[in-house]
């Protein structure tokens, strides 16, 4: 239904729009939850996501989901609905 647009972070709206709202995630990231849970399975064990160093990575989901965003957006388009969110 037609809930007001959340407040936060995006990265932290993944979760709520991956069960909630899967047509914004997907708007977001241009992959539905199912594949990016897919996707996911298939990377998270991969050394390039795991290092010994002082500095600790971010997780794996949120790597991949600033990279399919980035990949799934033109230059700086953004939409009205993602300014309000």
């Amino acid at each position: 239904p037609n809930e007001p647009p959340m407040r936060a972070p995006q990265i932290q709206l993944l979760d709520h729009f991956s069960i909630h709202c899967p047509h914004l995630f997907q708007k977001k990231l241009c992959v539905a939850p199912e594949i990016f849970d897919d996707i996911l399975d298939e990377i998270s064990d991969h050394p390039i996501f795991h290092n010994q160093s002082n500095n600790p990575q971010l997780p794996v989901a949120i790597q991949l989901a600033i990279f399919l965003n980035r990949v799934g957006h033109y230059g700086n388009a953004i939409s009205n609905e993602d300014v309000c969110q």
